[in-house]
C-alpha cells in the first residue's frame, strides 16, 4: 500500500494488483453529521442522498445507464464523521466511472424537485426509525451518553421538524461551503494506473482544508457521569428492548483495543458472548442479548442490547448488570482472551479478501490515523494485552451503577 497526497487536504492510498482486473474506490469527505450547522439536523443526510440524483450534465437515469452498461456501481452515504463515496468497476472502465463520481461530487443538480423527493424519502425513514424499538432506544441513549454540544449526540437523520424546515439554500450552502472544502481521503485497490487516479483526485477535489482532528474532544470514562433511566412507551409493540450503555473511548485512543476485546467477550464470542449465553441461552429471558462498541474520531460509546418479553425486563436487566459487573471484578478466562484476539485478527484478514475490502480497510486505517502498518503492530499489541488490562477497562468504562438505561416498548407493569 502506497500513500500519496494529491493536493492540499487530499490524500490517496494506492494498492495495485495487476492480477485482479477490477478497481475499488472507497473515499470520504470529512463533512458528515458532525459538521452540520446548529439547528439543521438531517442536512448532511439529505445532501448525501442528492449526490446520486443527477448532475447539471447527467440526469439520474443517464447515470444509472452509464454505470449499468459497464457493470459498475457508485454510491454515496452520510455517516457521523464523513460523506462516504464508493465505486467499483472493471479496469477498462475506470476513467468513465471516475468521471461519473467527479460529476456527482462537483456539479450535483440539487434541483428543487429532487430535494422534495429525497426529503419525502428521509421523512419516511424517520417515521420508520421512530417506530422501531431498537433505533428509538439507540437514539435516546445517544442523547443521554454524549454531553450537550458533542457532535455524536446528533442523529444523522435529524427529526421530522428539522428536515421539513430545510431550504434549498441550506443544501446548496452546505455543499459549497462544507462538502466542497472539507479534507478528503481516497483509497484505490486493484488494477489501475497510479498517475491517472492521483491526477483524477487532484482535478476533482482541488485544494481542501488540511485535516485536523482532536480525537479526545469530549471523551472520557463513566467515572464522572450520572446514571439515567428512561422508559419510552410504545403501546402497539409486543416486544421490549433494553439498552444499557455509557461513554467509551475514541478509535484512536490506547484504550480501544483492550476495551474492544472485552466487548467481544461480553457480547460477540460464540453466540452473543457472555451476555447472550447467560440471558438468552441459560435463562431464556431474551430473544437476543448482545453488546457493541461504537468508536469514532472524537468519541465513542458502549451499549448492551436485549430484546425481551415485556414481563422479563426487570430480570433480564438485572442479569445483564451482573455479567457486566463480573468482568469488572473477575479476570476473564485465558482461553476467552485468546479467542477474542484470534477473532479480531481473523476477521481483519477476511476483510482483505476482495479489492473492496482492501480499499475500505486501508481507508479506515488512514481515517483514524492508525498507520498502514497497523495490522503488524496490532499483533504485537495483542501479545501484550492481559486479562488484567481487560479488567481495568471494565472498571473504567462499565460501572453498571453509572451506565444509563433506556427501555422501549409497551408500558411495563409495576
Amino acid at each position: 500500500m502506497e500513500e500519496q497526497p494529491a493536493g492540499p487536504g487530499i490524500k490517496c492510498l494506492l494498492y495495485k494488483n495487476a492480477n485482479n482486473p477490477t478497481v475499488a474506490v472507497h473515499g470520504s469527505i470529512l463533512a458528515g453529521t458532525s459538521s452540520e450547522p446548529s439547528g439543521k439536523s438531517g442536512l448532511a443526510e439529505l445532501t448525501a442522498r442528492l449526490l446520486i440524483r443527477g448532475t447539471r450534465k447527467l440526469g439520474a437515469v443517464k447515470i444509472a445507464d452509464l454505470l449499468e452498461s459497464v457493470g459498475a456501481a457508485v454510491s454515496f452515504r452520510n455517516s457521523q464523521d464523513s460523506i462516504i463515496f464508493q465505486a467499483r468497476m472493471t479496469s477498462p472502465w475506470t476513467k468513465r466511472v471516475l468521471g461519473v463520481v467527479t460529476d456527482c461530487l462537483t456539479r450535483p443538480a440539487l434541483s428543487p424537485r429532487d430535494i422534495e423527493r429525497e426529503r419525502e424519502g428521509l421523512l419516511t425513514d424517520i417515521r420508520l426509525r421512530d417506530d422501531d424499538t431498537t433505533r428509538r432506544g439507540m437514539r435516546e441513549l445517544q442523547r443521554i451518553v454524549y454531553p450537550s454540544g458533542h457532535p455524536y449526540r446528533k442523529d444523522r437523520f435529524g427529526t421530522a421538524e428539522t428536515v421539513k424546515d430545510l431550504e434549498r439554500s441550506d443544501v446548496t450552502d452546505y455543499f459549497e461551503n462544507v462538502i466542497s472544502k472539507a479534507p478528503t481521503l481516497i483509497a484505490f485497490a486493484g488494477q489501475f494506473k497510479k498517475d491517472e487516479v492521483v491526477s483524477w483526485a487532484a482535478r476533482t477535489f482541488g485544494a481542501r482544508k488540511e485535516r485536523r482532528i482532536n480525537s479526545k474532544k469530549n471523551t472520557g470514562s463513566n467515572s464522572a457521569s450520572k446514571s439515567v433511566k428512561r422508559e419510552i412507551v410504545m403501546p402497539h409493540k409486543t416486544q421490549a428492548d433494553i439498552l444499557m450503555g455509557g461513554v467509551a473511548c475514541s478509535r484512536t485512543e490506547p484504550d480501544y483495543e483492550p476495551l474492544n476485546l472485552l466487548n467481544v467477550i461480553l457480547g460477540e464470542l460464540g453466540f452473543m458472548g457472555r451476555l447472550g449465553q447467560r440471558v438468552r441461552d441459560k435463562e431464556g429471558l431474551a430473544y437476543s442479548c448482545t453488546s457493541f462498541l461504537n468508536a469514532g474520531l472524537v468519541g465513542g460509546s458502549w451499549t448492551a442490547l436485549a430484546g425481551v418479553n415485556p414481563r422479563n425486563v426487570a430480570k433480564a436487566l438485572e442479569l445483564m448488570k451482573e455479567e457486566v459487573e463480573r468482568v469488572r471484578k473477575e479476570l476473564v478466562e485465558e482461553q476467552e482472551l485468546a479467542d477474542a484476539k484470534q477473532n479480531q485478527l481473523g476477521s481483519a484478514l477476511m476483510e482483505l479478501e476482495s479489492t473492496e475490502g482492501i480499499a475500505r480497510t486501508s481507508h479506515n486505517l488512514a481515517h483514524f490515523d492508525l498507520g498502514l502498518d497497523y495490522f503488524v503492530r496490532r499483533r504485537q499489541l495483542f501479545a501484550k494485552i492481559t486479562r488484567e488490562d481487560l479488567m481495568a477497562m471494565g472498571q473504567k468504562y462499565l460501572d453498571s451503577s453509572r451506565l444509563s438505561t433506556v427501555i422501549v416498548g409497551p408500558r411495563l407493569k409495576r
